[in-house]
């Protein structure tokens, strides 16, 4: 449970992230943060993010609650984080050091890691990327379309997104009707992209790695 409450504030924009498939939602106190958590929420290594999750003594009468805990079920340390602008004054300044150094010190003591994230982490294309691909998550699945894709894949190797759609349907015409399926399976990992890039019509997609040969 979060050890503050995140309350209202004129200078900032709160807010909570839906992390779907049951978990409850991400409370958050400005864009960056909520940018930051719809990355985790597209992580399937993710497996918990916790908003406020500890308060950390670094001074006499002073303590630090760090904004995030990452948990991830793929071997890697859970990361304590702290979202920051890259301009924030404080930030700059080096005010903020001696939290820090006492965050990095705790999440070591637990076998994590701590650490500062800006916005030239988080707005990045892969984020422009999956607030495009997340909506279509929740939409059904077509499996003899998904079959007739990964069937192209197998045969002719990589395509461009509009060449694998014309291709499974039989031409251009259809292909409002393929996109729906076509993009959800990037989303969920099923076909693969270069998520650092833009997605276009043009972007090459895949077999995932653990299926191109098969």
């Amino acid at each position: 449970m979060p050890v503050r409450k995140i309350g209202l504030c004129y200078r900032s924009v709160g807010g909570q992230v839906p992390m779907g498939g049951g978990r409850r939602g991400v409370d958050v106190e400005s864009t960056l943060e909520r940018d930051f958590v719809l990355l985790s929420r597209f992580d399937r290594a993710v497996t918990g993010i916790e908003e406020q999750p500890v308060r950390i003594p670094w001074a006499p009468d002073r303590s630090y609650v760090p904004d995030f805990l990452v948990t991830y079920g793929d071997g890697r340390p859970n990361d304590l984080v702290e979202v920051k602008y890259s301009t924030d004054k404080a930030l700059l300044a080096g005010t903020l050091e001696e939290r820090f150094a006492a965050a990095r010190a705790y999440a070591a003591d637990q076998g994590w890691r701590f650490r500062v994230v800006t916005e030239r982490e988080i707005r990045t294309p892969r984020l422009a990327n999956i607030r495009f691909l997340l909506p279509f998550r929740d939409r059904p699945v077509n499996r003899g379309l998904m079959v007739r894709l990964h069937a192209l894949l197998q045969a002719q190797g990589a395509l461009g997104v509009a060449v694998l759609a014309d291709l499974a349907e039989g031409g251009p015409e259809r292909r409002a009707h393929v996109l729906p399926t076509l993009w959800r399976a990037v989303a969920w990992g099923e076909l693969a992209a270069d998520l650092e890039q833009p997605l276009t019509m043009l972007s090459i997609l895949d077999l995932p790695t653990e299926r191109a040969g098969a």
